[in-house]
């Protein structure tokens, strides 16, 4: 079974890198998954 991506909702190809990465909204931790694209342009926004 496939992931989906948290931002861009694709799915995630078994054989790609699954990221998982943390959000916090109103003090609560929640993981979420993001496919390479989507984690590389995540990278770049916490960068600044």
């Amino acid at each position: 079974m496939s992931e989906k991506c948290f931002y861009c909702e694709s799915d995630i190809d078994e054989q790609e890198t699954i990221h998982q990465v943390s959000f916090y909204t109103n003090d609560e931790e929640r993981e979420e998954t993001l496919c390479p694209d989507c984690y590389q342009e995540w990278l770049q926004g916490i960068k600044g």
